[in-house]
């Protein structure tokens, strides 16, 4: 790789004349973004379920009852065809009613007029913005 003699490149830039040599060096520079990506991907992803948690601590989110709602929020970083996703999720059944609301009646005949308390969008509003930046720059924030 001869150096690149440019006067406005970057000190440690370099120019490639070969396809297959500029192949090569983004080869070898694979792993070590996917593990950063990972890495940044598992960091907001975790964050973004603690402010889930956070925000259903009682209002302006749900009341906590038991606790047990909060504590069911869970996180999955899968890496995988050279993609990075990460997934914050809960199996409680009440999830999608304290986040949307609920007015109508339930399969066991109740009637129900529950306002949303929104606490999984603004979680998300508040994380996405500091990984998308993470993501932009290659680096978790200190």
């Amino acid at each position: 790789m001869p150096p690149n003699l440019h006067p406005n490149a970057h000190p440690d830039a370099v120019a490639f004349r070969d396809p297959i040599e500029l192949s090569a060096a983004l080869a070898r520079l694979g792993p070590a973004v996917r593990a950063r990506t990972r890495a940044i991907t598992r960091h907001h992803a975790m964050l973004l379920r603690v402010r889930i948690q956070r925000n259903a601590s009682g209002r302006p989110g749900p009341n906590v009852i038991t606790g047990r709602y909060r504590a069911s929020w869970d996180v999955k970083v899968t890496v995988g065809g050279g993609q990075v996703s990460g997934v914050v999720f809960t199996d409680a059944p009440q999830q999608r009613r304290l986040e949307y609301g609920f007015v109508g009646v339930d399969r066991l005949g109740r009637q129900y007029r529950q306002p949303p308390f929104p606490h999984i969008e603004p979680a998300f509003r508040q994380t996405q913005p500091g990984f998308l930046d993470a993501l932009r720059k290659g680096v978790l924030p200190r």
